[in-house]
């Protein structure tokens, strides 16, 4: 009876029109935004503006249908500046007694792909198999304990969805319900406590969330590369190589100048995109709007962080204007919409050009609004770094991102994700008083 009309994909600040599609039944309707009534409707057309404030943050809108008795009878929701999929899954799971022989049948709709080009599941961390989606047959397990089923479906065009599936324990009867991932820190020498002690230890608004699991899991790294700082990454590779022959020639090498092309890599199953910082202008019958595209995802198997930095670049066709801050807050969007360990890492050089949308200020406030990491690395030196970007680490010789790379996979390493059911704006989650060893990204 009740419907958005206007879908928020993007990112959104200040004014915007929301159109609704309302049934006759509906004679009234309250447009909440964030809890707050912003805008009341008492019939067609169906249209409003809605101011989403200055800043770059989550927001929650709710469209309330009344009829002429004023009794509730539509509510329609959806959630602003937070990942949005264009690809969506489903899992029905079926048979077994005792945790035996379950078996999960797997589906998806995507507007990109009729099937996805590659499938991965874990059962509570561990990989399962795939040899068939529509049937896929899980370990056996406790049913009463809680498990998470979770699949991932990596379309053509970079595309990704992620599906969660909690079950067992008290969610017997509750395959349906919604999860919020929630990155966590360990401190020094602290391990991740079981899911029954992390109970009542996240909350909102002072009332406890309920955790349902939590999980180490591999990480998604997410880079935003400044164009102009290509030239000066190939630089330090070439002087490397360089001096690796000399020494060869001096014999003070064992082996001769050997390929950068596997040096620093990140772990075993972290995986790494770029997102060129380039937009492209897209139509529809209804929409005239501009996409930043996501680069294919890359592993250890690939190459380490040198030779990524300096191999890859966007197609020609999507050359344009730099959008670095546009860029590092779409990033923030990725590096979260996959429910991983996740950070971003933008490599910036000096009097770099930045036709963005956002402020430095608006995408760094952003990514804490979603709790993702942000590293700025610059092959110029610290001290030549633009300004609004936080603390700049200096990446100017192959040691120095040595040690970049390995702070950054140091810093991934000590994060966890926490499970807890419902959706909920990442920065509305703080931790109770009493747990320790801990804090929560970034």
């Amino acid at each position: 009876m009740i419907a958005f009309a206007s879908l928020f994909l993007g990112l959104l600040v200040g004014p915007e029109p929301v159109e609704l599609l309302v049934g006759s039944e509906v004679a009234r309707v309250e447009i909440r935004l964030d809890g707050e009534t912003v805008s009341t409707l008492q019939g067609a057309p169906w249209t409003t503006v809605c101011d989403f404030g200055p800043e770059l943050v989550p927001h929650e809108m709710v469209a309330v249908g009344y009829d002429q008795n004023g009794q509730e009878v539509a509510r329609a929701r959806q959630w602003v500046n937070l990942p949005r999929r264009p690809a969506e899954a489903s899992m029905l799971l079926e048979g077994g007694e005792k945790g035996r022989g379950v078996i999960a049948h797997l589906s998806w709709e995507s507007v990109v792909a009729d099937a996805p080009a590659a499938i991965g599941v874990t059962f509570d961390g561990r990989r399962v198999p795939v040899e068939d989606p529509r049937r896929i047959v899980l370990p056996d397990h406790d049913p009463e304990k809680l498990h998470l089923l979770r699949a991932e479906l990596d379309f053509s065009r970079n595309v990704t969805t992620v599906l969660e599936l909690v079950f067992g324990g008290s969610y017997a009867d509750r395959l349906d319900v919604e999860l919020t991932a929630v990155p966590v820190v360990l401190e020094r020498g602290a391990r991740l406590p079981p899911v029954a002690e992390l109970r009542g230890g996240l909350l909102e608004g002072g009332h406890p969330l309920e955790v349902v699991a939590a999980e180490e899991g591999p990480a998604e790294v997410v880079i935003v590369r400044d164009e102009e700082v290509r030239q000066v990454l190939n630089r330090l590779g070439r002087t490397s190589e360089k001096a690796l022959r000399k020494q060869a020639r001096l014999g003070l090498e064992g082996v001769a100048a050997k390929s950068l092309r596997y040096k620093m890599p990140l772990p075993k199953g972290h995986q790494v995109r770029f997102l060129w910082p380039f937009p492209e202008r897209q139509e529809t019958a209804r929409l005239d709007f501009e996409t930043l595209s996501p680069s294919q995802t890359f592993t250890s198997r690939d190459g380490g962080l040198y030779w990524l930095l300096t191999e890859f670049s966007p197609p020609a066709t999507v050359m344009s204007e730099q959008r670095l801050a546009d860029a590092v807050a779409v990033a923030g969007l990725l590096a979260a919409g996959r429910n991983r360990r996740r950070a971003v890492v933008l490599v910036i050089g000096a009097g770099t050009t930045d036709a963005s949308r956002f402020t430095p200020e608006q995408a760094r406030r952003y990514l804490r609004q979603l709790r993702v990491p942000l590293f700025v690395w610059s092959p110029l030196g610290n001290a030549e770094a633009p300004t609004g970007w936080g603390p700049v680490t200096d990446i100017s010789t192959l040691r120095k991102l040595g040690q970049a790379v390995r702070d950054l996979e140091r810093r991934l390493e000590r994060q966890r994700i926490v499970w807890v059911a419902g959706v909920h704006p990442p920065a509305d989650i703080e931790l109770a008083p009493h747990v320790a060893g801990m804090h929560l990204a970034p």
